[in-house]
């Protein structure tokens, strides 16, 4: 059986405590005796038994209180030299209050604190009233205040434990959205691209056949693209590569333009010291705007704009197609929103003021931001 340190801390307290009882009680008794009794077998058998009490103080604190109050006024009642019996009921009571709370261990204070008197009072005879064996229940403050300091310092350990517990799970479920989000923009992009070549090469297929398989030929580029930038997202999340970035978008607009969608792609400003965390996010964001362009928007041009500033990023991708009112409610729109609150920027999309759809961002490039380039 497995032997705990708690139980290894009481067996050490109980066979230190024999020792010190006897040895402190037997010194104590050289210069009290008289007026004190001297110590006879009852009164070894209960300094042996206060401190054999102590096997269980871990475990079951309240009876190892009744047992080690019982020995101690059994010496104040028989008039014995006391000494360092009071020793395991002081840790006693502390471990009542450690062990069950402040309310339990006010009840065991209020016990000791009116027993030891009692038994002081009896053992002095009658000349002497138990008020007299106050300061024994003022002594027996000292462990109680003990044991109140240790357990609260111990539930505010376990709340602390307890947040960063939570934090930990939290932090967890953000990466495995920011896992959901990254898989869902790869893939959901490359099958946008497939599908629509797919739609052109089933349209032409009888009448056009070199156009047909000029379109089959393009699904099998974005296929392999899909499937390597699918890899490229794995090895980011073992953190083998860095995340696509600014340097990225020019490759991503043109694999766009091969599937046979029109776009413009314009830039401004100088994206080199960009935190990877905003730069990923500029690239995930035209990602997902061109991937609804390529599914909803039907024949239409897209233009991409981005100003890299130098405290802030704006993007925006606007198309003039036949719009998308209910793209709102898709995954795609939530995961630009949330990379874009990632960074305590903004995110708005809908119709645009001349028709088609339009999806605006304002990331802000901080000393806050860029202090997390690792993050992505």
């Amino acid at each position: 059986m497995r032997v705990t340190r708690a139980r290894l801390t009481d067996t050490a307290l109980a066979l230190a405590g024999i020792p010190v009882l006897l040895a402190g009680t037997m010194v104590s008794a050289r210069t009290r005796v008289p007026p004190f009794q001297a110590l006879d077998p009852l009164a070894y058998i209960l300094l042996v038994l206060a401190a054999s009490a102590l096997l269980f103080l871990s475990r079951h604190p309240i009876p190892v209180l009744a047992v080690t109050l019982a020995c101690s006024a059994g010496m104040l009642i028989e008039h014995y030299p006391y000494g360092p019996v009071f020793l395991p009921l002081c840790l006693a009571l502390a471990a009542v209050v450690i062990r069950h709370g402040v309310p339990v261990g006010l009840a065991a204070y209020a016990v000791t604190a009116l027993t030891l008197p009692i038994g002081d009072a009896i053992g002095s005879g009658p000349g002497r009233s138990w008020t007299e064996g106050i300061p024994w229940s003022t002594v027996m403050l000292v462990p109680f205040a003990a044991g109140v300091a240790v357990r609260t310092v111990r539930e505010r350990w376990a709340d602390q434990a307890k947040i960063a517990e939570e934090l930990r799970v939290l932090r967890a479920q953000e990466e495995r959205l920011a896992i959901v989000r990254e898989i869902h923009d790869v893939v959901g992009h490359s099958l946008g691209v497939i599908s629509m070549r797919a739609g052109v090469a089933l349209h032409v297929a009888e009448r056009s056949p070199g156009e047909a398989l000029e379109a089959l030929r393009a699904i099998r580029t974005a296929s392999g693209e899909a499937l390597g930038e699918l890899r490229s997202t794995l090895d980011v999340v073992r953190e083998l590569r860095p995340p696509p970035g600014p340097a990225e978008v020019g490759g991503l607009v043109e694999s766009v333009r091969a599937a046979g969608q029109r776009v413009d792609l314009r830039l401004r400003g100088d994206p080199g010291g960009l935190p990877l965390v905003a730069g990923h996010a500029v690239y995930r964001i035209v990602q997902e705007s061109l991937t609804n362009v390529t599914r909803h928007a039907g024949p239409a041009r897209a233009t991409v704009e981005i100003d890299y500033g130098s405290e802030e990023v704006h993007v925006s991708v606007v198309d003039d197609g036949k719009g998308c009112g209910a793209i709102g409610a898709g995954n795609g729109i939530t995961g630009m929103r949330e990379r874009a609150a990632a960074l305590d920027g903004t995110l708005v999309c809908g119709p645009g003021r001349e028709g088609g759809f339009e999806v605006r961002a304002r990331l802000p490039v901080s000393r806050r931001t860029r202090g997390g380039e690792g993050d992505g």
